[in-house]
Formats: structure tokens, C-alpha cells, sequence
């Protein structure tokens, strides 16, 4: 039902709204539709395309920053390089097996050998110098020199026992600067190790070597080691996620001072790096269903250190000057719409103004101004309607004119009908008069003659009716025997076989006189009596037919007769009649009978009712 209603509403709508405004409105619809699959898809495609080549630029610059952030080591080696490679201390390391006093000299100098090279190294934390050689020294200060037993259990101890030299991880000291270190061999003249030196990186050394790199301030960013372990964090973190972490103040004081960083607290966290970064590669991945919405996650080749960067850029962020042109170009877009709306109108304005027009004379002519007429337009379909009004206008005078010439004629001839009905009706009272002047002077013959033929009038006219009953139609054939038996010289034997259930039916009137006039005149019997037969009877088939067969003993047909070249009158009337009233399907044939004489066919429709008459005359059946 509801279905139905709104169908019928819009139908309704439709139909009360102007073609102009239904081309308008499509057109626009259509190009709003258009514009906007058009826009969307241009800016998806464009959005890929450029987040695509940002996240690939945005990767080759994370790149140049771990390189550049990097490039400390090269003074970190060469300064531990350079402490082993000096023969100052090299010396003094040797000659330790001297005296109490001189060992105490000989560590203050190794001592201030260590703070000048940590004054002169920028970027370093801490020197520490690892040797049994001053052991029996008692120091009353702090200085940068221990005992091997200090790092002998430490796990990368073992890996250094290997080579000369190398990265080591370190614990965290109760300051908690230690981060990272490189450990050097030093060896005496004979080859032998006499110490180890140890160069400390902190936090805050690695944070200042970032600080200058381009970019890293951009999303945040993290520091990853070669296990995939956050070590710490850089950078400003995207305000949504900062709203989100805001009642975390342990987590926001850990990025201000670039200290750790909880991974539960980050939308990259450890176990994902493990998960998604590829050893030794570098690419760039999407993050969606983070708080702070989806994130471009880019992570750098590894440095010497195998360390890497790991920078999360927010997208929404990334694509906001992509959004800006995109608004830019829906704004062209609209504008170009709306233009085209403004044009679109006045187009379908000057193509519908013909349409008013045309409505406009269709409108006289409903009044009966038949001489309006309509101009041809620019465009064909137009012209092609325009001819067609005006050659409709032009008709229709024609036929008016026409039915004023047939009303005029119609009026003649019922004047004329009415004339013809008096001229009858003297003739009757003309014929009932001889009737009587006849039996006055008993000449009965006269009387039954004149009788037969007032009765052969009055039923060829009936009255002006095409279609009279079967048995008005044989007793106008009775009359018509009757009026030749008194004139001819030979006698006529008479005989009717008719179907009872069809003698209330209809058929057009004088279709049997025709015929049997034709065998009086023709006939000419040998034997000297003429025979006529007329039979009639209802055929059973897919049509309802009533069938006539007229019989008699004449001569026949001549050779060669044929209906269509008849040049007699009353048989080809009658089969034009009945073909004309009843259709191609019924009408007269004519042959010779074997016996001798001619038999005639008449096929009718069976018509019992005014009902079926009316139907039948009125082109209908």
C-alpha cells in the first residue's frame, strides 16, 4: 500500500509539473551526480597517488636523518681509537710496576689524559678506563679509572674478549644516562692487553644529535634498537593523541625529557615493530583504529648501529593541504553547476517555447478558431509538429465544411423522404380504390392482382428498413408468384421448405424476388409447368449461418456465365448487398443442376434480435 501511494503521488507530481521544469531538474540531477562520481573518484585516485608519493618522500628523508643522526659514531670510534692509539698512555700504562708514589702519579695522569679527551670530544657522556695495573692504588677522589672485575660479568664482556673492539649495550647507572657504549682494547708494546676504554652514550647525547635533522619534529619519533625495542621517543605527538593520553603524566614527562617511553602508551609499540618491520629494510605501512585516528608508520633502514628510526605521521594531518585543494576543486565544481543550470534553463526555455506556442493555438482551436496556425520552427521534430496542427486545422475546416454540405444534403433528403412517403400512400389508396372499382364489376382476377401487388409494395418498402423478417421476405416471394401465375402463359408450381427456428430471423429484404423472376423469364421450362423450390435451413458450424437454396427445372446458365461478369442487375445487386451489410464471408453462388435447371446459394449470418441487427449495420460484427 505504501508502495502504491508513493507511486501514485510522483505519478501525480509528474504530471502537474511543466516540461520545463522536469528537463531542469533532470539535467540537473544528473550533472550533480556526475560532478560528484567524477570528484570522488579524481580525488581518491589523486589522494592515492599523493599519499603514495609523500609517504615515499617522507621515507627516503627518515632515511637521511638515521644517517645523518648517525654519523656520531665515526667521532666516538676515533676518539676511542685515539685514546688507544696514544703512546702517552700507553706508556703510562707500562711502567705501573714502580712505586706506590709513582703508580699515584702515573693514574693522575692517565686520569687527566681522560678529561682532556672528554673536554675535547663533543657529544660524549662519560671515558671510563677498565686495567688491573693500579689495583694497590688507593685514590682518595673519584676518577675515571676501575678495576676489570667491574665489567668482567657483564654479558657483552665475552664478545669484546673477541675483538679489539665494539658497540656494547650497558645497564643504566643510578643516573640513568648509560645508553650505549663502544669499547676499545689498548695494548702495550709487546701486544698484550693492559686496559679497556669505555665511551658512554646517554639520551640526551643521541637527542642532541637529532635535534638538527630535518623533519623529525614532524609526527613522532622513535628510536628503535636492534632487538625492535623502543628505547626512547622524539618529537611532537598528533593532538588528538594527546587529548587521549593527557591524564598519562608519567608518559608525557618521559617525552619531555626524551627519557622511555611506555609501548602500552604508543600506537607503535614493540612487539608490532617486531611483527611488521623487515631486518635490514625500509617501508612505510598504514595503522588504522587508534585513537588519534589512522597513522602513516615509516621505519628507516638500520644505521651501523643496526638501530633504526620509527616515525608515525598522522594521515589526517598528512592530507590536509590534499583536503584543501580537494574542497577547492568541489568548490569549481559546484560553480561550474550551477552555470551550467543557469544555461541549461534558458536552453530548455528557448526549446520549449515553441511547445507554448503550439499549446497556445491548440487552445483557439478547443474554442473554434479552425484558421489559427502555427510557425515552423528551427528544428526538425518542431516543423514536423507545426505541419502536422496546421495540417490538422486545415482538415478539420475541410470537414467542417463537409459535414455543413452533408447536413444540408441530409436535410434535402429527408424533405425529399418525406415528399417520397406521400407518393406511396397515394399509390395504396390509388390501388385499394381499383380493388373495389374491380369487385363492383366482379372482376375478381383484378381484385386478387391488384391485392398481391399493394401487398408486393407495401413489403419492398417496409418502410424504408434494410433487413426485414424471413417470412415478410416469402411473402413478398408468394406475391410476386402469385402476380406472374395470372400473366403468363405457363403455370408455376410454387413450393417453400422452411426451417421453423428461422422464420422470426432477419435478412436483407428482396434477395428471393430477384431469383425467381430470373427463372420466370428465363427458365422456359420443356415439360411447360416451371418448379420453383426455395429451401431454407441452419448450417452447424463455427458461425452461426442461415442457408438459402432456390431451385428450379429451367434451361440453366448460359456457357460461360459468370457472377463477377454479369451484366444483369438484380443478382449481382443482391450479392452486393449482402457482402456490403454482411462482410466477404456470405453472399449468392449460382450453379447448374445435374438434373436440369439452375440452383442458387444464398449464405446469411443468423441475425434474431434489433440487438444483433443494430450490431451488424452498425460495422461492428
Amino acid at each position: 500500500m505504501g508502495k502504491g501511494r508513493w507511486s501514485s503521488f510522483i505519478n501525480q507530481k509528474l504530471q502537474q509539473s511543466k516540461l520545463s521544469t522536469l528537463m531542469v531538474t533532470c539535467f540537473i540531477a544528473f550533472n550533480l551526480l556526475l560532478v560528484s562520481v567524477v570528484v570522488w573518484l579524481a580525488y581518491q585516485s589523486f589522494s592515492a597517488v599523493t599519499f603514495a608519493e609523500i609517504s615515499k618522500a617522507r621515507l627516503a628523508l627518515l632515511n637521511e636523518s638515521t644517517r645523518r643522526g648517525f654519523d656520531f659514531i665515526t667521532g666516538v670510534t676515533g676518539t676511542a681509537y685515539g685514546l688507544a692509539s696514544n703512546r702517552e698512555l700507553s706508556n703510562l700504562l707500562e711502567k705501573a710496576d714502580t712505586g706506590r708514589l709513582a703508580q699515584i702519579h702515573q693514574r693522575r695522569e692517565v686520569s687527566r689524559i681522560l678529561d682532556h679527551t672528554m673536554v675535547v670530544s663533543e657529544g660524549i657522556t662519560s671515558i671510563e678506563l677498565y686495567t688491573d695495573v693500579f689495583n694497590e692504588v688507593t685514590v682518595t677522589m673519584a676518577d675515571r679509572i676501575f678495576p676489570l672485575d667491574t665489567i668482567a660479568h657483564d654479558s657483552w664482556f665475552a664478545t669484546l674478549e673477541k675483538a679489539d673492539a665494539a658497540w656494547v649495550p650497558l645497564r643504566e647507572n643510578e643516573s640513568g644516562q648509560s645508553l650505549v657504549g663502544y669499547a676499545q682494547r689498548i695494548f702495550d708494546s709487546r701486544g698484550g692487553t693492559v686496559a679497556y676504554v669505555l665511551i658512554r652514550l646517554s639520551r640526551a647525547d643521541i637527542v642532541r644529535r637529532f635535534a638538527d635533522v630535518p623533519m623529525v619534529l614532524d609526527g613522532k619519533v622513535l628510536l628503535v634498537d636492534t632487538a625492535g625495542n623502543v628505547v626512547m621517543q622524539m618529537g611532537r605527538v598528533d593532538p588528538v593523541e594527546e587529548n587521549v593520553q593527557r591524564d598519562k603524566n608519567e608518559a608525557s614527562k618521559i617525552q619531555e625529557t626524551g627519557e622511555a617511553v611506555n609501548p602500552s602508551s604508543s600506537i607503535v609499540d614493540s612487539a608490532w615493530i617486531q611483527e611488521h618491520v623487515q631486518p635490514g629494510a625500509d617501508g612505510y605501512e598504514v595503522v588504522s583504529g587508534q585513537p588519534g585516528g589512522a597513522q602513516l608508520v615509516l621505519y628507516s633502514r638500520p644505521a651501523m648501529l643496526q638501530w633504526r628510526l620509527v616515525q608515525t605521521i598522522p594521515v589526517y594531518t598528512l592530507l590536509s593541504p590534499l583536503r584543501q585543494a580537494g574542497w577547492q576543486i568541489l568548490g569549481i565544481a559546484v560553480l561550474g553547476l550551477l552555470c551550467s543550470a543557469v544555461l541549461a534553463y534558458l536552453f530548455v526555455r528557448q526549446i520549449i517555447r515553441p511547445l507554448r506556442q503550439l499549446i497556445k493555438r491548440m487552445r483557439q482551436l478547443e474554442k473554434g478558431d479552425f484558421d489559427t496556425r502555427v510557425q515552423l520552427s528551427f528544428t526538425e521534430e518542431y516543423a514536423h509538429l507545426a505541419y502536422g496542427f496546421n495540417h490538422m486545422a486545415s482538415q478539420l475546416t475541410t470537414l467542417m465544411e463537409q459535414v455543413k454540405d452533408e447536413s444540408r444534403a441530409k436535410r434535402e433528403a429527408q424533405t425529399g423522404l418525406l415528399e417520397a412517403q406521400i407518393k406511396p400512400h397515394f399509390l395504396y389508396n390509388t390501388l385499394d380504390m381499383i380493388h373495389w372499382r374491380a369487385l363492383d364489376y366482379e372482376a375478381k382476377d383484378i381484385s386478387r392482382m391488384i391485392v398481391q401487388l399493394s401487398k408486393l409494395l407495401r413489403i419492398g418498402l417496409s418502410g424504408g428498413r434494410l433487413f426485414i423478417r424471413v417470412r415478410d421476405e416469402l411473402e413478398h416471394a408468394r406475391c410476386y408468384v402469385n402476380i406472374q401465375s395470372e400473366r403468363l402463359p405457363f403455370s408455376i408450381q410454387y413450393q417453400e421448405q422452411i426451417d421453423p427456428r428461422i422464420r422470426g430471423c432477419y435478412i436483407p429484404k428482396i434477395i428471393l424476388q430477384p431469383f425467381i423472376e430470373n427463372a420466370v423469364m428465363h427458365g422456359h421450362p420443356e415439360e411447360g409447368t416451371l418448379r420453383i423450390q426455395v429451401l431454407m435451413h441452419e448450417e452447424i458450424g463455427p458461425h452461426e449461418n442461415i442457408v438459402i437454396r432456390i431451385t428450379d427445372n429451367g434451361r440453366g446458365l448460359p456457357e460461360g456465365w459468370k457472377l463477377e461478369e454479369t451484366c444483369g442487375i438484380g443478382v449481382r445487386n443482391v450479392h452486393q448487398r449482402i457482402q456490403l451489410y454482411c462482410g466477404k464471408r456470405y453472399g449468392v453462388q449460382l450453379s447448374d443442376r445435374e438434373s436440369g435447371g439452375v440452383e442458387v446459394t444464398i449464405t446469411l449470418p443468423r441475425i434474431e434480435t434489433d440487438e444483433q441487427l443494430n450490431l451488424w449495420l452498425d460495422g461492428e460484427k
